[in-house]
């Protein structure tokens, strides 16, 4: 850590800064930030502070800022709710958190600033169904350039669950997208005549250089075309991301059958995804508790197999409260024949690598370790490479990314997580992509592979 000599008053642009070039976060967050830390800026002011050094910040200075706003009083007299408090603490929890991300030096962490308790938010998500997504996605008039631009802007944001953020950044030239968007993207691109390398541009920007759509553009576009068609309630690119994943949430799932997932001892992963199809399996009705104990069985078998993302490092949509129901989810999906499983372990003192693990010298550390997961990703390529596959790195799923692309032509695509995995993003894919195949890779050792 640097003891920095720069106050802590001049950090806050460059961590608004931060905050949207490395942490990719949107106009509106980045805004909510920047009003949030000028009260503290002047707390610290008006506290004779302003010169205050990041190791120099104290529990003392934390107290009397609560003590602050807590007291505060607006023109009105009104004083300030707790959950408001909270957002301002928030705020200079998040600048706290920056110092750490940097290595500057300051004496108190992110979570010694603790939250005011028992305030009870009442907030409810809106996501749009099924009747309304058809309606935005055709608000688009596509005879004309902008039509066009746009219709193709919605559906990506719907189709791919990408952020604001990774939406902007997408290139002419790289946007490797699910089908259901590509049409309207190809058609798109066939009216651009310019050499702008990004994918979605401003026509009505006067630089040349750099046209490319801002954040606060595709939240315009988005709002707009939910006015055109009337929806209830204000649309923003962030409830485009989530609706499908509403929708499909709610369709009805048929248990036709209880299937249970192989486990496999072998000296070497077998790409069978690639040759062989599900064997068809007798179709009987079981009784209802028969297919609760199977689910049951199947989600203890995932809980103990799957290494997930730790706590809070990404939270669940609002409509998947907790890991468990995402995890019941994904043991419908094998229960009812939607997603055939198999487990592989390798043999005795092997991996399923070739032992290429040993053979590049890897270290044998914790698996959450970013040393492990570096190595193991050039272990993986390593032996597909050698099989003549085509490997992609951070391949486009229909939500996020995985951590690698496994293709070869005529067969199905293989999509690998090497680590932890988000499980939201394993069963929404799971749910969503047809004919492909998931590898969850938790250690050199052992392999869950899901067909769907």
């Amino acid at each position: 850590m640097t003891k920095s000599s720069i106050p802590i008053i001049s950090y806050i642009p460059r961590f608004l800064d931060y905050c949207e070039i490395e942490k990719g976060l949107s106009d509106r967050t980045q805004k909510d930030y920047q009003h949030y830390l000028k009260k503290f800026v002047f707390w610290l002011k008006n506290s004779k502070k302003e010169n205050l050094l990041p190791h120099e910040l104290t529990a003392d200075d934390i107290w009397a800022y609560r003590l602050y706003l807590s007291r505060f009083r607006d023109k009105k007299g009104k004083t300030l709710k707790k959950v408001t408090q909270n957002y301002y603490l928030i705020a200079l929890r998040a600048l706290l958190s920056y110092f750490r991300a940097k290595m500057i030096d300051c004496r108190l962490t992110f979570d010694q600033i603790k939250l005011l308790e028992d305030v009870k938010v009442q907030k409810t998500t809106k996501f749009l169904n099924l009747e309304q997504l058809e309606r935005l996605l055709l608000a688009p008039d596509t005879k004309n350039l902008l039509g066009l631009r746009d219709r193709a802007i919605l559906i990506t944001l719907v189709t791919t669950g990408l952020k604001i953020s990774q939406l902007i950044k997408l290139n002419r030239d790289n946007y490797d997208l699910p089908g259901e968007a590509l049409p309207w993207i190809k058609e798109y691109l066939k009216t651009r005549k310019d050499k702008n390398s990004a994918l979605f541009i401003n026509y009505r920007s006067r630089r040349n250089a750099d046209k490319r759509l801002t954040a606060r553009s595709i939240e315009r576009i988005v709002n707009r075309y939910g006015r055109k068609v009337n929806l209830p309630f204000l649309v923003t690119p962030e409830v485009l991301r989530w609706s499908r994943a509403f929708t499909l949430l709610n369709e009805e799932v048929e248990i036709k059958y209880p299937k249970e997932h192989k486990t496999l001892i072998t000296k070497n992963y077998k790409i069978s995804f690639f040759l062989s199809s599900p064997k068809s399996v007798e179709k009987h009705s079981p009784t209802w508790h028969t297919i609760e104990n199977i689910i049951n069985k199947e989600v203890l078998w995932l809980k103990n197999g799957i290494p997930v993302m730790p706590q809070g490092y990404k939270e669940n949509p609002p409509f998947l409260k907790c890991d468990d129901c995402i995890l019941r989810k994904i043991a419908i999906l094998i229960v009812s024949g939607k997603s055939n499983t198999i487990e592989y372990q390798a043999e005795k003192n092997k991996d399923l690598w070739n032992n290429l693990t040993k053979k590049l010298d890897l270290k044998k550390i914790s698996r959450h370790g970013e040393e492990w997961h570096k190595k193991m990703m050039d272990v993986i390529y390593e032996y597909f490479k050698q099989q003549n596959y085509k490997v992609v790195f951070e391949p486009i799923l229909n939500y996020g990314r995985a951590d690698l692309g496994i293709y070869s032509k005529g067969n199905r695509s293989l999509f690998i997580e090497v680590g932890t995995v988000s499980l939201f993003k394993l069963w929404y894919n799971l749910s969503s992509m047809k004919n492909i195949a998931f590898l969850l890779i938790p250690s050199e050792n052992k392999a869950i592979e899901f067909n769907t």
